[in-house]
């Protein structure tokens, strides 16, 4: 009896010991599997907008992005890129019109649904205009500022586009380009997307414009360029 009461014993401790190392191997796989899913540059492709994970307005500050072009009265802003219009309908309080731009039909018209729930004051001053990839749609002289949001990585031919943006302007006229800086950021697109400040510089510089303003430490996970014609 002594003996089989031994015999469990050892069964059982085995049995114990054996689920144990199970238990902790399974869970080193999974610790190593959440590991690769966390630092995977992958999971950045998209740019997260969810007020669940970061609100937008804390990491993009819009109103100091704003605030840097100065006083915007009389002023035409054409935002190429606009999406959903999270910038243009912050311009439009402040300058004397807003042309939100984008290559994305279904945009254009999520843009004119919320304008409708503005005044009509405001609803003057602000319009949708669909483009395509290589034409902004802006017409000669028709516009004081030029903004691009998370919007210049994506762009082709990038200096032969700032080249024909040229005339677009009036005199005096500037362009500022916000994106996301050349390295892991818990939001944005990802790193092989993304261009350095200083290959944007240069290629603003190659198409014909003198910088005016570059900086990296306004935003955490941004850089802002501001530019005028020579």
């Amino acid at each position: 009896m002594h003996k089989l009461f031994l015999y469990l014993t050892f069964l059982f401790g085995f049995f114990f010991e054996s689920c144990k190392e199970m238990t902790q191997t399974k869970l080193k796989s999974l610790s190593n599997s959440t590991d690769t899913i966390q630092t995977n540059s992958s999971a950045q492709n998209n740019i997260i907008e969810d007020s669940s994970f970061q609100d937008r307005t804390i990491w993009q500050k819009p109103y100091q992005i704003i605030d840097l072009l100065g006083p915007l009265s009389g002023k035409v802003v054409a935002d190429i890129g606009a999406g959903s219009g999270y910038f243009s309908f912050r311009f439009v309080n402040q300058a004397s019109k807003v042309i939100a731009i984008d290559i994305d039909k279904e945009l254009i018209d999520l843009m004119n649904v919320e304008k409708a729930y503005y005044k009509k004051e405001i609803q003057d001053k602000f319009e949708a205009r669909l483009a395509t990839p290589s034409d902004p749609s802006i017409n000669v002289n028709e516009v004081d500022i030029v903004f691009l949001s998370n919007t210049y990585m994506y762009i082709n031919n990038r200096v032969k586009y700032l080249s024909q943006l040229k005339n677009k302007f009036k005199s005096g006229g500037r362009i500022m380009i916000v994106d996301f800086k050349k390295k892991l950021t818990p939001i944005g697109p990802s790193q092989k997307l993304r261009l350095a400040q200083s290959e944007v510089e240069q290629e603003l510089i190659d198409a014909g414009y003198t910088i005016t303003l570059s900086d990296d430490s306004k935003l955490e996970y941004q850089y802002i360029i501001i530019a005028e014609l020579k």
